[in-house]
C-alpha cells in the first residue's frame, strides 16, 4: 500500500525539523524547524532569493533536504506528492507544440494513470476546465491563450488530481487585474477542499482569506493573520524582513 492514501489527513500539511539547505556556495535553509497546519490558506512572503519556491520544490520532492526532515500530510515530502495540486509561476513550453487545453490538463492525472488516457480521464479534465469556466476552450491550442486563461488551465491540471494540498507560485505574475480577480474567485470556491499554500508578493490577492502568514528569508516564522494588524502585514510585503522578530514577539 502506499504511504499516502485516498483517505483525507489531519496530519500537518508540512514538518520541518532542523532543515539545512543549501545550493553551491548559497545557503538557503539554515536549521529550520516550523509546521504549517493542514486547514486554511496560508501566505507565504519573503524577499526574492530568500527561500520560497524552494521550500514549495522541497514539499513537492523535487529537492531533498541536506539534513534534517521533512514529513507532508504525516509522511516524507516524496511519498506525499500526489497529494499536492502545484500551479507554477511559469509554464514551460514550446509554444510551437500544439498541447490542447484538455490534453495539458490531463497531465496532471499522469502520476495515477498508467498506459494511454482513457475516457474517463478525459471526462474529469473537462469537468475541471468547467469548474475553472473554460469548457468552451478545450480543444484550443494552450499557447493561443491568454495569460490568464492559461493560469486557469494550469490550476485545472493542479485540481483534476484532487490534491490534499494545493501550492500556488506566483500565480498572479503576469496577468491582468481582472484575471487575478477570476482567478482569486475560483480559489476561493475551492478553498474548504484542501490546504492552500499561497507564494505571492501581490498584497491585494487573497488578502482577505488569509488564515496564517509564513514568512521566509533562511529562516521562517509563522504568524496567524489575527496575530497581525495590517500594518505588520503591509512591512512583511514591502520588505521589512529584518523586523520579523518584531513582528513575531511583538
Amino acid at each position: 500500500m502506499n504511504a499516502v492514501t485516498r483517505e483525507r489527513t489531519a496530519a500537518p500539511a508540512a514538518e520541518l525539523d532542523d532543515v539545512y539547505f543549501s545550493y553551491p556556495g548559497v545557503p538557503i535553509f539554515d536549521g529550520v524547524s516550523f509546521q504549517v497546519p493542514h486547514d486554511g490558506l496560508t501566505q507565504i512572503v519573503g524577499p526574492n532569493g530568500g527561500g520560497k519556491t524552494t521550500f514549495a520544490r522541497l514539499l513537492l520532492g523535487l529537492l531533498r533536504p541536506h539534513s534534517g526532515s521533512i514529513r507532508v500530510l504525516g509522511v516524507p515530502a516524496p511519498a506525499a506528492r500526489r497529494k499536492i495540486g502545484y500551479v507554477p509561476q511559469h509554464a514551460l513550453y514550446d509554444p510551437q507544440f500544439p498541447a490542447l487545453a484538455i490534453e495539458v490538463v490531463m497531465t496532471g492525472m499522469l502520476s495515477r494513470s498508467f498506459g494511454p488516457f482513457r475516457r474517463h480521464d478525459r471526462d474529469a479534465a473537462l469537468r475541471t476546465l468547467s469548474d475553472v469556466g473554460l469548457a468552451d476552450l478545450a480543444t484550443r491550442g494552450f499557447s493561443t491563450l491568454s495569460g490568464g486563461q492559461r493560469q486557469r488551465v494550469l490550476l485545472a491540471r493542479a485540481l483534476v488530481s484532487d490534491p490534499q494540498i494545493l501550492i500556488l507560485d506566483e500565480p498572479t505574475a503576469n496577468i491582468d487585474r481582472d484575471s487575478a480577480v477570476r482567478l482569486e474567485n475560483l480559489i476561493l470556491s475551492q478553498k474548504k477542499r484542501f490546504g492552500i499554500m499561497l507564494i505571492t508578493h501581490d498584497f491585494d490577492f487573497l488578502s482577505g482569506a488569509v488564515d496564517r502568514v509564513l514568512c521566509v528569508n533562511r529562516n521562517a516564522h509563522i504568524h496567524e493573520r489575527s496575530s497581525l494588524s495590517d500594518h505588520d502585514l503591509q512591512r512583511l510585503f514591502t520588505g521589512h524582513f529584518h523586523k520579523l522578530a518584531e513582528v513575531s514577539h511583538g
